[in-house]
């Protein structure tokens, strides 16, 4: 059984559960079990928050959080929340991807595991995707991860979720642009 364990970090408000209810379901249209498990903690504005998807080949029994040395991936929204990683814990070749122009230093010593960043901010917000002041940059990220992951997941199945999500208009095609730019700009650090 090929099961995938995404934990997705970002601050309340930012869009964390919302992206991994569209990775859940865009892993459903790709043909694929799913869970997407919230975790809210203190449920308000800016608190930090993780979401937990399960994309598998074969159904999925389990339906307890993800362990975290455990993961397949990490999206980090908030790039404030890179320390709350626990790197010793994670095995080597597990995918980081960090919403930033410019990574932490410390992240280019850690060698086994796959890196790389988005400037997300600047993509969502070139788009428009900007709700009460705060640059909502979930689906960014999630064109993002696809491309880093080897497309483990459709692009095409994503822009399907967004849509489903969104309806038809102007948001719905502010993210479906925004996640083909991540894409596209996606970049791997070099160790």
């Amino acid at each position: 059984m090929t099961l995938t364990e995404v934990r997705i970090l970002s601050r309340g408000g930012q869009g964390g559960v919302t992206a991994a209810k569209l990775l859940a379901s865009a892993g459903h249209l790709s043909g694929k079990f799913v869970q997407a498990i919230p975790k809210y903690g203190a449920e308000r504005k800016g608190a930090p928050i993780f979401a937990d998807v399960r994309i598998s080949d074969e159904h999925v029994k389990t339906h307890a959080p993800v362990i975290p040395g455990n993961t397949h991936s990490w999206i980090v929204l908030e790039p404030s929340l890179v320390d709350t990683i626990p790197f010793d814990e994670i095995k080597p070749g597990t995918l980081v991807i960090i919403n930033s122009q410019d990574l932490p230093s410390f992240l280019k010593e850690k060698s086994k595991l796959k890196i790389g960043k988005v400037d997300a901010v600047e993509i969502a917000t070139e788009c428009g995707l900007i709700k009460s002041g705060t640059v909502m940059v979930s689906t960014t990220m999630l064109g993002a991860w696809i491309k880093a992951s080897g497309d483990l997941v459709s692009i095409d199945s994503l822009i399907k979720a967004v849509e489903h999500q969104f309806g038809k208009g102007a948001l719905t095609e502010a993210n479906i642009r925004s996640i083909k730019l991540a894409y596209d700009k996606f970049e791997f650090i070099k160790n």
